[in-house]
């Protein structure tokens, strides 16, 4: 990804409280990070992040669901962030054009049909097996399988690691959004490193609904954006209503 890109981050809120500063809505804490997800181990910080603010709500709403119940609120902070340097990533698609179905898979899969062209023999057939093996795993809903979890963390570790400080991360279709949006999961290192500005703020309340399928829905009821973030000092000032 080239800089001057801008991606997104959010956060829930356990109350009706603002996040004041950038730190609290930037890399989580490790020992937060209790548990496996799609690039991570339990106590591995990785900077979660998406394309835009759709796709970014989309990877939390089915734990919004679990956890909270028609007639609440529900407070949550989207932080909109500028790369200051390039972004290099491993993305993972299918080597099978029949399976290209989302256009992320459509564009970069003509990537990986170049790689493909230069393997011969053994080597073409292994490539092949692998990366569509892969694939299924990255595609797969896997919020209660920790097993496909481990599969697709080990792959990211292995292949941020073998990029010899070259990768930063791993670029991913949401499968929460049903590979409508892309995410992605961002090493520690090069979220730390100056390498990423907040350039704005934007917390939101949404009120909780039954819809007619008796689901949960989501309205928003309030948003307030600041751009007053001061970088030196990491804070967030907030124009509180």
């Amino acid at each position: 990804m080239p800089a001057g890109t801008f991606i997104f981050r959010t956060r829930t809120h356990n109350d009706e409280d603002f996040f004041n500063t950038i730190n609290e809505i930037n890399l989580p804490p490790r020992q937060l990070t209790k548990d496996f997800a799609r690039c991570n181990r339990p106590f591995q910080s990785v900077f979660y992040a998406s394309e835009n603010r759709p796709t970014s709500f989309m990877e939390l709403a089915e734990y919004w669901v679990e956890t909270k119940n028609f007639g609440e609120t529900l407070d949550v902070t989207i932080g909109r962030w500028e790369l200051l340097n390039p972004l290099d990533l491993i993305l993972v698609t299918s080597p099978n054009p029949e399976n290209r179905i989302s256009e992320f898979d459509k564009y970069h899969g003509t990537a990986l049909d170049g790689f493909l062209e230069k393997q011969q023999g053994d080597a073409k057939e292994a490539a092949i097996m692998f990366f569509e093996y892969m694939f299924s795993k990255y595609r797969k809903p896997a919020k209660n399988d920790v097993l496909t979890y481990i599969i697709t963390t080990a792959y990211s570790n292995l292949a941020i690691l073998h990029g010899h400080g070259n990768v930063h991360g791993i670029y991913y279709p949401s499968v929460p959004f049903g590979q409508q949006g892309v995410n992605f999961a961002i090493n520690q290192e090069f979220s730390r490193d100056n390498n990423l500005r907040l350039t704005h703020a934007v917390k939101n309340t949404f009120r909780i609904d039954e819809n007619e399928h008796g689901k949960h829905s989501f309205t928003e009821t309030n948003r307030i954006m600041t751009e007053n973030i001061d970088l030196e000092k990491k804070t967030i000032k907030w124009e509180k209503e």
